[in-house]
């Protein structure tokens, strides 16, 4: 049986390569895997070293009240969170939504105003 290490690299190390395709590293900082295609400087995600989190959401009239939902847990890296209303495209970190701390808000943001109603289904992926 063989086993494959990937190369290790730091965040600021990956961020100056260009990956060939099929190329893969491995970013100490972030825990995560990153491919190459050789175009994209730093590559893109591929696999992560932790596991990932779903939680779907069916909105109360309380959630929309407050433009937000609770998460089980703070995402280790809250750029990376997805929102997906049920049946529509997923949204922007910063755009439409914020990640802050445990919270996601759409105070103010893109998700803000008539978009959301009661009984919409959200699904969170961090």
């Amino acid at each position: 049986m063989a086993i494959f290490k990937a190369p290790r690299t730091t965040t600021a190390q990956r961020m100056g390569l260009v990956l060939e395709e099929s190329e893969i590293v491995f970013d100490v900082d972030e825990k995560v895997f990153y491919g190459g295609n050789g175009v994209s400087p730093g590559g893109f995600l591929v696999g992560s070293g932790v596991g990932e989190n779903v939680e779907t959401f069916v909105l109360s009239g309380a959630d929309l009240s407050n433009k937000f939902v609770t998460l089980l847990k703070e995402p280790s890296f809250p750029s990376r969170v997805t929102l997906i209303p049920d049946g529509g495209i997923p949204q922007r970190n910063g755009i439409d939504f914020d990640i802050i701390g445990d919270l996601v808000s759409w105070d103010g943001k893109g998700l803000d105003g008539n978009f959301l109603e009661e009984n919409d289904i959200l699904t969170i992926q961090y």
